[in-house]
């Protein structure tokens, strides 16, 4: 066997995270509220010395690069993270959010220094619906290379065996995560038609607009089963998505061209339901608890009033978030605990709270401002 990656982290420590992040899933007490600072790509992947185009452009440089930003991920960051494997935290055929309409018709750039990102939409007449509806989806563009970047990371898994503190060894790379998450309806419909054409449409161009949501729609629920059967997942299947670009619309206009596509994808798990939404989404809280039933709002919004989501969610949905990410960006340690103490007092008490950013931390935030998140729920999250 290969050298071991060596996570100098004790596995007791790791199962403690395990066990403080499933009582708070759960709604029970656990010995204080958990901190997950949500900290990713364009912070991690420079960590490791490896360029993006590097990154994105070999699986094995992919694989290599995610399992050794973990490992400084969770020797240098206060953290709950528990886990090396699963998206981004070990081995996942990653290419952000461009999966879905890289595999759809758009062109993906692939800078040299950061992640990849969506050209122009090109779905604008009838004659683009039917060859959007044509798409071989599950065999085209990114995910035709998630396909044969998650068989090369197979390939190569037992040239990386990593092995936390005391613990047993394992190769992340031997079942990698194809993306079988979602970037939503709405936010795909965006991409291949152009944002400023899909909020023109809500009101100019409604017929058009459904029967592009109810293609997307259809062509990620194929991707999704078949992510299911190719990484043998076993039911309850759950699921993790967001729908970003919807945030913008109105509550009415969300039930009429968001809710049943989202709900749509959601109602074919039957596992647990994560939602992310950045932004503020305070006119939308009611909507998710109970048209969509989910179970955790995850990296949700520093704009969110947290009386009101508290009001609506507390003690039922699962939150996480929502620490301004500037703030930890640019503020002091000081700042930090106090804010993250603020969002602990509102939501603390109806148990269910993982304190994060809310959301995504930028690339070179001081590392001693992101583990005051983890110094304000020593000192204000203790549960007694």
């Amino acid at each position: 066997m290969a050298e071991i990656i060596e996570i100098g982290v004790p596995i007791e420590e790791i199962e403690a995270r395990r066990e403080r992040v499933a009582k708070a899933q759960r709604f029970e007490t656990p010995d204080r509220v958990p901190v997950i600072p949500a900290i990713a790509h364009r912070f991690l992947v420079p960590k490791v010395g490896v360029r993006f185009r590097d990154y994105y452009g070999d699986p094995e440089t992919m694989l290599r690069t995610q399992i050794y930003a973990q490992k400084w991920l969770m020797e240098n960051v206060r953290t709950d993270a528990y886990s090396i494997t699963g998206a981004w935290v070990g081995a996942w055929t990653d290419f952000q959010n461009t999966f879905e309409a890289g595999s759809l018709g758009c062109e993906i750039h692939f800078p040299d220094d950061d992640i990849p990102w969506v050209g122009d939409g090109w779905v604008k007449t009838d004659a683009d619906l039917r060859r959007l509806e044509g798409i071989d989806y599950v065999h085209n563009g990114i995910n035709a290379r998630q396909i044969e970047y998650r068989q090369a990371m197979i390939a190569v898994a037992e040239k990386y065996p990593v092995r936390f503190q005391g613990g047993p060894v394992f190769c992340p790379g031997a079942n990698p995560s194809l993306t079988n998450t979602s970037d939503g309806p709405f936010g795909i419909a965006g991409d291949v038609m152009g944002a400023v054409e899909v909020f023109t449409a809500v009101y100019e161009r409604p017929d058009f607009l459904h029967e592009v949501l109810r293609i997307v729609t259809d062509k990620m629920i194929a991707w999704l089963d078949f992510c299911a059967e190719e990484m043998e997942i076993a039911h309850p299947r759950s699921f993790a998505w967001t729908d970003d670009l919807a945030v913008s619309l109105s509550a009415d206009a969300f039930r009429e061209f968001a809710l049943p596509y989202n709900q749509r994808l959601s109602q074919h798990f039957d596992g647990r339901l994560s939602l992310h939404m950045c932004g503020k989404t305070d006119h939308l809280l009611e909507i998710f608890r109970d048209d969509l039933g989910i179970d955790e709002l995850q990296g949700f919004g520093y704009q969110v009033d947290l009386n009101k989501i508290g009001e609506v969610m507390g003690g039922r949905v699962v939150l996480i978030g929502n620490v301004n990410p500037m703030l930890i960006r640019n503020g002091t340690p000081d700042q930090i605990r106090q804010a993250t103490r603020r969002v602990i007092e509102k939501l603390g008490p109806y148990r269910g709270l993982i304190i994060q950013d809310g959301n995504n931390i930028p690339p070179d935030t001081p590392l001693e401002n992101i583990n005051a998140m983890m110094e304000a729920a020593e000192l204000y999250g203790r549960y007694q």
